[in-house]
């Protein structure tokens, strides 16, 4: 008994379909990221209501500078985490 079979089962022989020749052409040359394209760590609340993007300058950001409007930061959240109160100074207090 041969394993090896000349032709498929159905009568229809398979042939390699042969490469095209044609010169490799380099990738295109990937571009520099702009630096006003990288994230920033915090947007103000003005660009954070129009869904647009920030700059996250300081004090103001393009975006309010060119529309007039105050530029305003929320504290991050490892600075909120600082103003904890420890329980012990809040069972001084009296119960609401």
């Amino acid at each position: 008994m041969s394993f090896f079979q000349p032709h498929p089962p159905d009568g229809h022989a398979k042939m390699p379909i042969p490469r095209l020749d044609r010169p490799r052409e380099p990738p295109p040359p990937k571009k520099a990221p702009a630096a006003s394209q990288g994230r920033v760590s915090r947007a103000c609340m003005g660009c954070r209501a129009r869904k647009i993007k920030c700059n996250g300058k300081r004090p103001k950001c393009q975006n309010c500078t060119e529309s007039a409007t105050l530029c305003v930061y929320m504290a991050s959240r490892k600075n909120r985490l600082k103003t904890f109160v420890p329980l012990s100074i809040c069972s001084h207090l009296p119960h609401r």
